[in-house]
């Protein structure tokens, strides 16, 4: 066959859009934030204020305030939307941002009038605990001592006696209260157990880290924990606790707001603990976009007058409702629904329940998604304590209102969290190898570049790297390796001109 008539085409070098198929890219993070307008007065205003003053997301202020709220009043309201049920009002949280998102921040001015009143009512209480442990001190000598006088009386009669009188002092014997706990950030199953006894069967976990789900998870157990308290602490379960030295039941109702990086969400998947038990689906998951990148760091700071105001309401609610303010435990207070506010909510579970069928858009957390309908209700009763307290006790159309439109919120930033926990470790890698690219603007790189970039996460390693790689290849986000003539054999990669994340230099890394 001649090959006179046969032309050459040449192909688009790689540095040109043209030798390029649109890449595929990784779900972006497009979760809705969630507006600080939805909580009333104060809460809202402190909420947004304190959103504007860290430059974050107002899903983190707000959802942090919702679990200091949540603290102060769970155990003691309960919401019906219907005979039979009734839904506490404590929730569990738990907000992912990468570092530097200003967490702690925002946590600790959250929690600080939770703080301040914990110091105020040691003040208050503990000249009177000194005293009365004192007291038993005393007793409790003057008890041993008739045990010493009884084993060495020789009369049946005496010894029944002082045995008797013993039995009487025992008994009259004053329980010594502990001092006000109202959160902790870190303790073992057991020693939380223990807390949650101590404080009359309501306690909180705040924390910025995610060591807490690890201690929780069995760290000083090689893996192995019994977590009990937090399975049935969402709804006041029966906990029985035995002990060499005592045992007790309790009915506990925690709170918790954990503020942690993306990364513990998929890691705590992957913890047999958490699994298979329905743990995971008692959280509300809070996945907001990061604002890095985007900060002015000019915003106004919180003012005196406002943060003064927040912790004066939040005070007033834990004098109302905390056993330590009373000298009778607060008796708890069931909410109703007005009928439109049950409307609205009847809708949001109509709706919930048809997305529950198989090849539904809840198909990654049916689990959750069946849960969300009572969250909702615990979030509308939460909003309408905050801003009615007692005044009122049915709940109103546009309490719910706001509380549904959390919850629609939540759904998008619950399917993201169960999507993370879903993914494998190559695609983490290449999540990973993504960034960096985006971040340092390249068109290309070489083998020793992502090895170098890389070290601190172990993706140099040859099986993980070249796992990853192929899938950003696959993707059409890099090319395929380019053996390059040089005296040191140099591998390239180009990156795709395509990505939206602007023009690429010429130059590599």
């Amino acid at each position: 066959m001649s090959t006179d008539n046969l032309m050459t085409v040449e192909l688009p070098s790689l540095e040109h859009h043209d030798a390029w198929e649109a890449p595929i890219l990784f779900d972006e993070l497009e979760t809705p934030d969630i507006s600080a307008k939805l909580l009333p007065g104060i809460f809202g205003d402190y909420a947004a204020a304190l959103a504007n003053a860290t430059e974050t997301p107002e899903a983190l202020s707000v959802m942090t305030i919702l679990g200091v709220i949540s603290t102060t009043i769970s155990k003691h309201f309960f919401v019906s939307p219907k005979e039979g049920w009734n839904e506490p009002v404590n929730i569990y949280t738990l907000i992912a941002l990468p570092p530097a998102n200003n967490k702690s921040q925002v946590l600790k001015c959250c929690t600080k009038p939770l703080i301040e009143w914990e110091a105020e009512q040691a003040l208050r209480l503990e000249p009177d605990i000194k005293r009365q442990r004192s007291e038993r001190k005393t007793q409790e000598k003057i008890i041993e001592g008739l045990r010493i006088k009884a084993s060495k009386s020789k009369g049946p009669i005496e010894q029944r006696e002082i045995c008797q009188e013993i039995t009487e002092k025992e008994g009259n014997l004053i329980e010594i209260p502990t001092l006000p706990l109202l959160f902790t950030n870190d303790a073992t199953p057991e020693a939380l157990a223990t807390l949650v006894h101590e404080q009359n069967g309501r306690l909180a976990i705040f924390s910025d880290e995610g060591g807490i789900l690890e201690t929780l998870a069995g760290l000083y157990s090689n893996g192995s924990a019994n977590i009990d308290i937090l399975l049935k602490g969402i709804d006041g379960g029966d906990v029985r606790v035995r002990r060499k030295d005592r045992s007790f039941t309790i009915n506990p109702y925690l709170t918790i707001v954990l503020t942690v990086q993306p990364a513990i969400i998929h890691s705590i998947s992957e913890k047999r603990t958490y699994t298979g038990n329905g743990s995971l689906e008692r959280f509300l998951y809070v996945l907001p976009k990061s604002k890095l990148g985007f900060r002015t760091h000019s915003t106004t700071p919180l003012s005196t007058m406002l943060q003064s105001a927040y912790h004066t309401k939040i005070k007033q609610l834990l004098d109302s409702y905390s056993q330590y303010h009373n000298q009778e435990p607060t008796k708890s207070h069931t909410l109703s629904l007005q009928p439109p506010a049950a409307s609205l909510w009847r809708d949001f579970q109509a709706t919930i329940e048809r997305h529950l069928r198989p090849e539904s858009k809840f198909a990654p957390c049916l689990g959750w998604a069946g849960k969300i309908s009572g969250f909702a209700l615990r979030l509308a009763g939460l909003l309408h304590i905050a801003e009615f307290d007692l005044q009122h006790s049915a709940i109103r159309e546009s309490t719910m209102a706001n509380a549904l439109s959390i919850a629609f919120s939540l759904t998008e930033h619950a399917l993201e969290a169960f999507n993370l926990m879903g993914l494998d470790q190559s695609t983490n890698d290449a999540k990973s190898i993504y960034q960096w690219i985006n971040t340092h603007i390249k068109n290309s790189f070489t083998q020793s570049d992502i090895v170098l970039a890389m070290r601190n996460k172990k993706l140099g390693k040859p099986e993980r790297l070249s796992k990853a790689l192929l899938i950003l290849q696959t993707r059409n986000i890099i090319s395929s390796p380019v053996k390059l003539p040089t005296r040191k054999p140099t591998t390239l990669y180009y990156v795709n001109p395509l990505l939206p994340s602007g023009e690429k230099p010429s130059q590599h890394f």
